[in-house]
């Protein structure tokens, strides 16, 4: 009887001990639910501020659950803190080294503040877990082109097409258009030049609607002089974004190479009336406006750019340029 009280005490005392345990951790765990909850709320609406707030009350209810600081480095990486979005990922990855998410997204921040050597560890990281991840291949392809690397780009950027046969290839075909079309302009090989039209092509039939690709088009054949050709695409850019300066500009300097001025000039009024501080397109103007003789005006337009880009590379040469223009203008006034 003495040992039967002695286990009910003993029980009692357990109990004592578990049930407030238990309370505790569950409350931990509901409080810590909320705030989590709340942040990923937040961060589907795009208020990144709250859920930054959200996934802090989080991470210090319970330092140990990944998500949250997973979610963190996500929402400071929305708002361009990219140290506190490095900070947090890392400490994710203290919890779990081997979480694919947390790697993908540590690569695509340093890719994103060009650190791209810490960006290749990280995909590395990926293909060491899965060697046919098509997406760390075209990621590192991306690295790799933006650091000179164009030749093994161009491998990976095959690669990762041929892994993911889907309609999400537009991206990759873009991907070696662009890498194509980089090496042309360090090799002036026209064979890379026909390459990168080819993939803008493909691009383009896969995603009728790709702004990019259609422009790049665009100027790779005004790079051979084909200016009609140029024109089309320059159009069909337009017809995706009606607003699109970069295409209406270079539809005026085809235009202008074309000789048929007026018309270049209404592509860059076009320009100026949607975006009068685009300035790219004050030197075309201008070089149009002297070609029909309109000097005074043409003064204005170099001027211009020279107010918006007073430090540009081409500052000094406009500068002269525009000297010479007010002397002629002078000369013809006497």
């Amino acid at each position: 009887m003495q040992n039967f009280s002695t286990y009910i005490i003993v029980g009692i005392i357990l109990l004592i001990i578990i049930i407030p345990t238990f309370m505790w951790f569950f409350n931990k765990n509901r409080r810590y639910e909320v705030e989590y909850n709340k942040g990923i709320e937040s961060y589907q609406e795009k208020n990144f501020d709250a859920a930054i707030n959200f996934f802090i009350k989080a991470t210090k209810i319970n330092p140990e659950k990944l998500d949250a600081f997973y979610n963190l480095g996500l929402s400071y990486m929305a708002v361009n803190k990219f140290a506190e979005s490095e900070q947090n990922f890392k400490k994710a990855l203290q919890i779990n080294s081997s979480d694919h998410d947390t790697i993908h997204n540590l690569g695509l921040l340093y890719y994103n503040i060009k650190e791209f050597d810490k960006a290749l560890d990280q995909f590395k990281k990926l293909l060491d877990m899965k060697a046919n991840d098509f997406e760390a291949i075209y990621l590192r392809g991306l690295c790799l082109m933006e650091m000179g690397n164009i030749d093994e780009a161009i491998e990976n950027f095959n690669k990762a097409i041929k892994i993911k046969i889907s309609s999400e290839n537009a991206i990759y075909y873009l991907a070696l258009a662009q890498a194509y079309d980089k090496r042309f302009n360090y090799s002036a090989n026209f064979e890379d030049l026909n390459m990168a039209k080819d993939f803008y092509r493909k691009t383009i039939e896969v995603d009728p609607k790709n702004e990019d690709a259609c422009y790049k088009l665009a100027i790779c054949c005004a790079k051979q002089g084909l200016w009609e050709e140029c024109v089309s695409f320059c159009q069909k850019v337009i017809a995706i974004n009606s607003e699109s300066v970069h295409a209406y500009n270079q539809m005026g300097l085809a235009m202008y190479c074309k000789g048929d001025y007026d018309k270049a000039v209404s592509m860059y009024k076009k320009v100026v009336s949607i975006n009068p501080k685009y300035s790219e397109v004050y030197t075309n103007f201008g070089y149009v406006l002297e070609k029909q003789g309109n000097f005074q005006e043409a003064v204005k337009m170099f001027k211009k750019f020279l107010e918006l880009q007073p430090n540009s590379d081409s500052a000094e040469m406009i500068n002269e340029h525009v000297k010479e223009l007010e002397n002629s203008i002078k000369l013809k006034n006497k």
